[in-house]
């Protein structure tokens, strides 16, 4: 018992422990076991904490490798979406008093009391009262007092009356037009084309059954003409 005892206190001496020598046998052992103990917890805690660590750097490394691989995106990389304008409807039952003015295609099925300027295609079938300006024109079975300015062509369907002149790089005409007309291209007069006015074009075809009542003006410029005739008189 005496070796035993004073190996407990030799234990007890080297932790830093106070020794009893009175204290009864198996006290001196479970001080050092608690004390072993709270070391075993204190080095498992520590072993715990290590995987944590290597992840978390694991986790950093996985980071910088995908911003260093990750590509800059420039204004020269993104392509713009780009988004169709849908037209503008004006149905049957509505009636617009105003100017009307868009960027997109605009149909007319109802009335208009206004201006209309657009700068892409417009289509009527209704009544307009006002000037319209775009770039062609489709007029079916509607009534138009005003001028158009068009960009591209006109065409003027069949129970179509426009009261004003026209301006348009070509003309395919199939209703009445009670105004002068400016072409810049081809007029075309189709069997039941009606036009009270003057037509200055570059080109004037005429189907059977057209009628025209006024003045017929085929754009030729000088150059042009000294070419024809001279080709003629061989000079």
């Amino acid at each position: 018992m005496a070796t035993k005892n004073n190996f407990s206190k030799a234990v007890l001496d080297l932790m830093g422990l106070p020794g009893n020598e009175n204290a009864p046998t198996g006290r001196p052992q479970d001080a050092v076991a608690e004390t072993v103990f709270d070391s075993t917890k204190k080095i498992d805690m520590t072993i715990v904490k290590e995987p944590d660590a290597e992840k978390e750097t694991d986790i950093e490394v996985e980071r910088r490798k995908f911003l260093y691989n990750a590509k800059t995106v420039t204004a020269s990389t993104v392509v713009p979406i780009q988004e169709d304008t849908p037209a503008t409807v004006i149905s049957r039952s509505m009636v617009i008093i105003g100017e009307i003015t868009s960027s997109g295609d605009i149909d007319i099925y109802g009335d208009v009391k206004g201006s209309v300027k657009t700068d892409g295609d417009i289509k009527a079938t209704g009544k307009i009262i006002g000037d319209l300006a775009g770039n062609s024109f489709t007029l079916n079975g509607c009534t138009i007092q005003g001028n158009i300015s068009a960009q591209g062509s006109v065409t003027v369907g069949l129970n179509t009356i426009v009261v004003g002149d026209i301006i348009a790089d070509s003309i395919k005409l199939n209703g009445k037009v009670k105004g002068n007309l400016t072409i810049a291209k081809m007029s075309e007069f189709l069997e039941n084309a009606l036009l009270a006015g003057d037509v200055h074009s570059q080109t004037i075809s005429m189907s059977q059954g057209a009628k025209l009542h006024g003045n017929v003006s085929v754009a030729l410029d000088s150059s042009q003409s000294e070419k024809e005739f001279d080709s003629i008189f061989g000079m």
